[in-house]
């Protein structure tokens, strides 16, 4: 969890733990070699000795040893040496008393040099023995040269060895921990600047990040101013919104209030009523704006509740509630779709007031020309299309992208402006796109996935 928090101590660890893995495995190896090395010098030294031993033997008939000889014994490395010889017929020439054993064969049957380890007065011992045909006091035959040095001695001195290699070992492995530490910490610097840049910042400061970084973190400051210009788009066109919605709202506020003061100040009754009548017009109007406004916010805010979802009987919701009122202004309200089922996945609520707004603006921007209102239905095997169409006051062409931005009208009239941008946004919001494919007559198309 640690090294998961820590990016030093990740760093630190994948570089140390191998390290130390394998100056674990160097310290066993090289503890390893010394004792097998101790062993080949100490071996090779009895041999040396054993071989002095039968040269001065040969020499002196094993009166005495020469004084080079006594010299090796003396200095020689782990410890005392003993050595003990017999003559060729068997007697004791000269050394130490009862040699060490072993179940070795007769000296006859065996080679002529021979090392091995054993039990001296319940020592353990190596023993280097040689035969060699030679002549003491006239007699010929084969001499027995055996050497023996006390093993704990020589482990001792192995271990010595082998803890000399591990401290230079483990020296080496500290030296270079603390080279690494030191040296991810200088690496790590640069982070640890930016990081204090950032933090020395006010929250209102979204500016872009201009100070040189190393090259393996220039992606990550490059995500980050990314995410600031976006963070600062969205701030201005939030306080945008804010600015034409305060705008949008006064007018209808300002003629609540003096509505309001009118019905307030009527001197007859039937005045007071023609006064209220206008007054819950505005009202209605302002609780209109006030529902597109929230539902725009709703939209962009990226939080749609979709599900399964039938648009014939959406549409179908939809001309029941404006057939009547279009009629009643003298325009035809028309119908081309069926009873049959038509599915899409989308928010319900987010969809009726897409649709609701594209009938909405056909129905007050048509004019008095208009004399129609076609509500259509199209599906294919991947999309299913709501078309809103009638023949009233087209658009120039100069506007045909600026209707879908907030608060804009291609003519002067009522409504607030926000009708297309809302059915705008709610079509990206469901991967589809609302397009102007006409001008005159005036169509909006509606794409919408279908289900599956």
């Amino acid at each position: 969890m640690i090294l998961r928090g820590s990016l030093r101590l990740r760093l630190l660890a994948l570089l140390l733990l191998p390290l130390a893995v394998i100056s674990l495995f160097a310290m066993v190896w090289r503890y390893s070699e010394a004792r097998t090395t101790a062993q080949e010098i100490f071996d090779r030294n009895l041999l040396l000795m054993g071989f002095a031993v039968a040269r001065d033997v040969a020499l002196s008939g094993g009166d005495t040893l020469a004084p080079s000889t006594q010299s090796v014994f003396k200095d020689a490395s782990g410890g005392d040496v003993f050595y003990h010889v017999y003559g060729p017929d068997g007697s004791f020439v000269t050394g130490y008393s009862s040699p060490p054993v072993t179940d070795l064969s007769s000296p006859s049957s065996e080679e002529p040099i021979q090392q091995y380890d054993a039990t001296h007065q319940g020592v353990p011992v190596r023993v280097a023995r040689l035969y060699e045909e030679t002549s003491v006091d006239g007699i010929d035959g084969t001499t027995v040269v055996t050497v023996w040095q006390r093993l704990d001695q020589r482990d001792a001195f192995v271990q010595q060895t082998g803890r000399r290699a591990i401290a230079v070992v483990l020296l080496l492995l500290g030296s270079v921990a603390t080279l690494v530490f030191f040296g991810v910490g200088i690496g790590l610097r640069p982070l640890n600047e930016l990081e204090d840049a950032i933090q020395k910042r006010s929250g209102a400061d979204l500016s872009p990040i201009l100070r040189q970084v190393p090259e393996e973190t220039k992606g990550i400051v490059a995500r980050l101013n990314s995410l600031f210009a976006k963070v600062t788009e969205a701030q201005e066109a939030q306080q945008r919104f804010v600015s034409l919605a305060a705008h949008q709202l006064r007018n209808p506020v300002a003629a609540i209030h003096t509505m309001a003061e009118a019905t307030q100040n009527a001197q007859t009754l039937e005045e007071s009523k023609s006064r209220a009548g206008s007054l819950v017009n505005e009202t209605r109007d302002a609780m209109r704006l006030t529902n597109q406004l929230l539902s725009f916010e709703r939209v962009k805010g990226g939080n749609p509740k979709f599900e399964t979802i039938d648009v014939a009987e959406l549409l179908q919701t939809v001309a029941q509630s404006f057939a009547p009122k279009a009629i009643k202004e003298g325009v035809d309200f028309e119908i081309e779709f069926g009873t049959q089922q038509v599915a899409c996945f989308g928010d319900p609520t987010l969809l009726r007031e897409a649709i609701t707004n594209l009938v909405e603006n056909a129905l007050l921007h048509g004019g008095d020309d208009a004399s129609y209102i076609r509500l259509a239905l199209e599906q294919s095997a991947t999309v299913v299309k709501v078309s809103v169409e009638n023949d009233g006051n087209t658009i120039a062409p100069i506007d045909r992208q600026r209707i879908f931005e907030r608060f804009s009208q291609a003519t002067p009239g009522a409504g607030s402006g926000l009708g297309l941008s809302i059915a705008n946004e709610v079509a990206r919001a469901h991967g589809g796109a609302l397009e102007l494919v006409s001008l005159r007559p005036v169509r909006f198309s509606l794409s919408l996935a279908r289900q599956g």
